[in-house]
């Protein structure tokens, strides 16, 4: 019995070594099978040769005993355009795989599409094959491959870009000097990181109300819809001149539209959204440009920038600055005769600024407004504004100060007028302008201010 009593915690200390933790123990239960934390891996939209981002698809095993999935594979391989990494391995086929019970691991999962001849999305489908206990469960993979114009880093001439497929700028893209680029009505730009557009001859944007052209950064995912700085954006040169930017969105770019062409032709933005800029929406340097019909909103700083001197018309336009996740230094809306940190001074600038909205919500700036010096506006009329510095010298004139203007829902990004805004009839006839931003027919008696006239419900 003494050596019984002697023994024990030996035998003790051996069964607990001994013991293999349950959630060890590869069960061969054909029921404990896989979960996962989707049926279908889904992409938005991939351009061809392109490559996708990686997509995550978490595989769970949720029993209390370990399984080995004999198998992972791809049911299209090896000619499927997807790629999976399992265990940090990557290809279409992962044999053996162990995992714990309650633990779980991480399929990662790509993309690559190969050019059809197809201008319209088209869908490419596969699905990851998993063999558990003489059980095959299955996650569908679903993409939208895009044919694409892909346009590298170099110089074009006078040309024309269709809208029958998406154009992706991969790098600087430079329309020479004395050459015209036209847009068609209804075309696709996406600017990938740090592409510019550079136009050194001219620019001819053709947008309608009801097809408008969009310039926007390259990603699709909905993450990236608002973010700004995906793409540099559009520069107008000092050798360009006779720009018509026409009923277009730009949107995603470190600058919008960046205009430095003294003593050119002017520059006209009718018509145009530029929104989620990282710096300015529009920014020129001693330029002519006229703005009209035309949404410039949540830009990290300037909304609209004439600097260095020029002349300036913006026109039945909105500048807004709402639930703006930038941090601005600056107003929205700035004209100076000189330039910032520059030797750049007193040149000769002016202003003509008629039915416009300047407006944020909460902001550290009481002033959204800076025009240095005021003598340089010729006319500022019928204008909602935030100022405080010029609530004195911009008084009458039909000019609305410090007045909400009650957009509609600047949350959602809809900057058109509620039914109770003061901008509705408070504009100034200006016959040459007949149409709002979306084409709609402005009031012949009392348009409304802004870059949308109301609707009447």
């Amino acid at each position: 019995m003494k050596y019984l009593l002697a023994i024990l915690p030996l035998l003790l200390l051996l069964s607990v070594f001994s013991c293999e933790p349950r959630d060890e123990v590869i069960t061969t239960d054909p029921d404990a099978v896989l979960a996962f934390s989707a049926d279908t891996v889904l992409f938005d939209t991939v351009f061809v040769t392109r490559g996708s981002v990686t997509r995550r698809l978490k595989v769970y095993n949720r029993n209390e005993k370990a399984v080995r999935i004999n198998e992972v594979r791809l049911a299209g391989a090896p000619s499927s355009p997807y790629q999976l990494t399992v265990n940090g391995m990557q290809g279409p086929l992962a044999n053996n795989i162990e995992l714990r019970g309650g633990d779980s691991l991480y399929v990662l999962v790509k993309v690559n599409i190969n050019p059809t001849q197809q201008n319209q999305p088209f869908l490419v489908s596969d699905s990851i094959l998993f063999q558990t206990n003489g059980q095959e469960q299955a996650v569908k993979l679903v993409a939208y491959g895009q044919n694409a114009y892909f346009h590298r880093k170099g110089s074009i001439g006078t040309s024309t870009w269709a809208s029958d497929k998406p154009h992706v700028l991969l790098d600087s893209v430079l329309v020479t000097k004395d050459a015209v680029l036209t847009i068609a009505k209804g075309a696709r730009i996406y600017g990938y990181n740090k592409s510019v557009l550079l136009v050194a001859g001219q620019l001819q944007v053709q947008g309608t109300p009801t097809e408008r052209v969009v310039f926007s950064g390259y990603r699709r995912e909905a993450d990236y819809l608002t973010a700004p700085g995906q793409w540099e954006g559009i520069r107008i040169l000092t050798t360009s001149g006779g720009n018509r930017i026409r009923y277009a969105d730009i949107k995603n770019t470190r600058y919008g539209l960046r205009i430095g062409n003294p003593g050119m032709a002017g520059t006209l933005v009718e018509g145009c959204v530029v929104a989620h800029a990282f710096l300015d929406g529009i920014v020129a340097f001693t330029s002519d440009v006229r703005v009209e019909n035309t949404l410039i909103f949540n830009c990290g700083q300037y909304g609209f920038g004439g600097l260095g001197g020029g002349k300036y018309e913006i026109l039945y336009s909105t500048i807004a600055s709402y639930r703006n996740q930038l941090l601005r230094e600056t107003p929205l809306l700035v004209l100076a005769d000189y330039i910032p940190e520059t030797e750049i001074r007193n040149q000769p600038l002016s202003l003509r600024l008629v039915n416009t909205v300047v407006y944020s919500d909460v902001s550290t700036f009481v002033d959204e407004v800076l025009i240095a010096p005021l003598t340089a506006a010729t006319e500022v009329s019928n204008n909602i504004l935030r100022t405080e510095v010029y609530k004195t010298q911009l008084e009458g004139n039909g000019n609305i100060l410090n007045a909400d203007p009650k957009f509609e829902a600047p949350d959602k990004y809809d900057f058109s007028l509620d039914t109770l805004s003061p901008a509705s009839g408070a504009a100034k006839m200006l016959p040459a302008i007949l149409k709002d931003i979306k084409g709609a027919t402005r009031s012949k008696t009392k348009p409304d201010i802004g870059a949308y006239e109301r609707l009447v419900d």
